[in-house]
This record gives structure tokens, sequence and C-alpha cells, in this order.
């Protein structure tokens, strides 16, 4: 209990956030009347109960909650304020400004009365009641599930854990981006229309809440090429019949690897099936001499290895007279 002269402002520091909730006593009543002891005395105007405020104004259950009462007498007495924490059936469960709320649950209400003397005259109790929050749902974790590889192609998991579910079934919203733009809401996505480069990101924010938040977004996915395929064919003969005909032979240490083949360089009218892998050339009666070629072996995700080689187009000969 403490005193002090005029107008009286107590404020607590409990560290439980900025939020505050203030309560205002009804003017006429709280400006009514004296005690008995203040009538034997002579006139004493009763100490008044300006407001009241709780600290934070949604308190947590577990946590502690501040109380500060606005006071003031007009006569300048030395004041003392007394506050009881109480359940709303009467219940008293302690006293001070400070009220622990350890082992009562969310959703749990709860009233302080607060009442002011200067020995002579008492206020009328301001009673100020407020329920313990309910302990809100949140995300705390999200993550993309990449076990399948990084390539191209493969599908992406999202992974969403949540923190602080009392009861029932918790949802999110889930927004998948690419380079930033959103392309997708599912829980899975398919990156068979990316690109080797392409970062991909997992955002969520909790579903069917009235405030449901900021969202919460994964460490990026940076979409990887596969192992680049192996030539292992030579092309051992040259042109025989006027045709030229070469396989190239290539294979991919990954398992669902799909090969394209390609000519990068050489002589008009060589061709080369992008499936097949297979070389052909007829050489007409002005390509003669030594021909550089290069030619690739290409996989969906864009790893490539290429291989040089040379032939050489000769004359026919010619003909016995």
């Amino acid at each position: 209990m403490i005193g002090w002269m005029g107008l009286i402002v107590l404020i607590l520091a409990v560290g439980c956030g900025d939020d505050s909730h203030e309560s205002v006593g009804p003017r006429s009543m709280l400006q009514s009347g004296t005690s008995d002891s203040a009538a034997a005395t002579g006139p004493n105007r009763a100490p008044t109960i300006e407001a009241v405020v709780t600290h934070p104004v949604r308190p947590m259950p577990g946590r502690k909650v501040q109380v500060t009462a606005r006071v003031s007498d007009l006569d300048d007495d030395p004041i003392e304020i007394t506050y009881q924490w109480r359940t709303r059936s009467g219940r008293v469960l302690g006293e001070g400004r400070v009220f622990d709320t350890t082992g009562l649950g969310p959703g749990s209400r709860l009233e302080v009365s607060i009442s002011a003397t200067d020995q002579k005259a008492t206020s009328p109790a301001t009673v100020h009641s407020f329920q313990l929050a309910e302990r809100a749902s949140s995300i705390g974790l999200v993550v993309i599930d990449a076990s399948n590889g990084t390539k191209p192609g493969v599908t992406l998991k999202g992974v969403v854990e949540f923190s602080d579910v009392q009861s029932g079934r918790v949802e999110a919203d889930l927004e998948w981006t690419v380079n930033g733009e959103v392309v997708g809401t599912d829980d899975e996505l398919l990156t068979g229309r990316f690109v080797p480069g392409d970062i991909v990101i997992l955002r969520a924010r909790l579903a069917n809440v009235a405030r449901p938040g900021r969202s919460i977004s994964s460490p990026p996915i940076t979409l990887s090429r596969g192992e680049a395929p192996r030539i292992s064919s030579k092309p051992l003969s040259g042109i025989e019949g006027g045709l030229f005909r070469y396989q190239i032979r290539a294979a991919s240490d990954e398992s669902d690897a799909e090969l394209t083949y390609a000519l990068l360089s050489g002589p008009d009218g060589m061709r080369v099936d992008a499936k097949t892998g297979i070389v052909q050339w007829r050489p007409t009666t002005e390509q003669r001499g030594r021909f550089e070629i290069e030619v690739s072996a290409t996989d969906q995700w864009g790893s490539g290895v290429g291989q040089s080689f040379a032939i050489d187009a000769a004359a026919p000969p010619a003909s016995p007279r």
C-alpha cells in the first residue's frame, strides 16, 4: 500500500507487449458519498478512480498482467489503493497490482476490483473485467521437400508445421513463386515448365482465421541441371557409296534423362536425327576436301556434351578410257 499527494498515476513495467486497455469509471458513481469517518471529522471528499489500464490488452495464459489506476483526490490527502483479483463468480485469486495467470486456461474470464482511500473516505470500487486470450495457432516451419531432386521436371512438395495447436484442424494457404511470380497454390509444384537456375519459394499463411498474420517463406530452392551425358561412339568409317552415315551413341547417369541430338557445325546438306542420333550426309560434286563436324547430345535439363571430328570428301576416281 502506498500513498502520495495529488494526481496519482501508477505505472508498472511487466514485459508483455505495448497493448493496453483503459476502463473509465462512471463519474456520478465515483464522486458520490463519503464514509462515516469523513462525516465525523468534517467535510471530506473521497478519492476518485478516474481510469484503469491493464497491460497487455489481451493477456495470454501463463503470463503476468499489470493494472494501472489513475486516481485523484481533491483534498490532496495521502491515498492508498487496493487491488483484488477474482473470477467472474467472485472467487478471490490474489491481490496487488500484478497478477500471474499461470494455471488459468485460455478464455478464462477475470476481473480486478480497485478501491482508493485517504483513510477518511473510500471510493466506490471500480471493477475491470477481461478475458485471457485463446492461444493462437501459428506457423512454425515452412520448407520445400526436394527429396526427388531439384532438376526441372521433378515434383516439389510443400511442408508446413504448426505450433500452439489447441484443437481442431489447422490449415494454411500456400503460394508457390518462381523468380518472384506466383505459379501455384497447391500442396505440390510440378517444375516441368521451368528451367535450370529458376528460383522457387513457398509461402504459407494461416487459413480460415480472422487474423491470419503475415506469410512465412521457405528457404529458396534453385532448380539445377542434371549430370551431363557422355558420347561413347566414334565415326570409324568415311564416305562409302557416296554417303556418310554415323550413329551417335550417348548415355546419361540420370535415370530419367531424355537425350536430344543436334548438328552444331558441318557441311551443307548434313542432317542429324534429333531422336535417334543418326548423322547422314551425301556430298555433292562440289563438296570436296576436309570438313570439320561437331555434334551434341543434350538432356531435357539443358546439360549437354559435344563431339568434334573431321571427314574427307575426296573426288571420285576418274573413269577409265
